[in-house]
């Protein structure tokens, strides 16, 4: 997907809840074969944090996307600034889960996962907080895009598309 194609609510599903990442493709392929000869490859199960560059572009894409305006800069910025916190906090976790991966247990793997997980549905209701600001202070055709972005990256057609 290009960054022209992002939606809001897809950045906000990247930030939120990241898609499981591939298994780590620098390993030589034979050791991918087993699950015992992966070793220390990075299981599926290790979520892929974006990069600052991939957000950044991100939040440029939803600022033009929203047409946001100088009024709503200051609703923009607090939402921007949680998106990036989220992001930052989220690849911290991420890289300390990694650092001790190869020394956990299998429910303790599991126990890690399931903590990255409540951390990331705290951040995202964090993100949700900010992002009903920031849609409140917008104008009707605004709501009306950012709703039906939200649509489409569910999956579902715009509405009045022809099917």
């Amino acid at each position: 997907m290009t960054v022209r194609r992002l939606s809001l609510a897809a950045a906000l599903a990247l930030l939120a809840t990241p898609a499981l990442a591939a298994p780590d493709t620098t390993a030589p392929a034979s050791t991918a074969a087993t699950p015992a000869a992966r070793g220390s490859a990075v299981p599926v199960h290790t979520p892929h944090d974006p990069s600052p560059d991939q957000l950044e572009a991100h939040i440029a894409t939803l600022h033009q996307q929203l047409g946001i305006t100088p009024a709503q800069e200051s609703a923009w910025n607090a939402f921007a600034q949680v998106m990036r916190d989220n992001a930052a906090r989220f690849h911290d976790t991420i890289e300390q889960r990694r650092t001790k991966l190869a020394s956990l247990s299998a429910p303790d793997n599991m126990q890690s996962y399931a903590d990255l997980m409540t951390q990331r549905a705290q951040d995202l209701q964090t993100l949700n907080m900010s992002f009903r600001t920031l849609y409140n202070g917008l104008s009707d055709a605004q709501k009306k895009s950012a709703d039906i972005l939200f649509r489409q990256s569910d999956g579902h057609p715009k509405q009045g598309a022809a099917h």
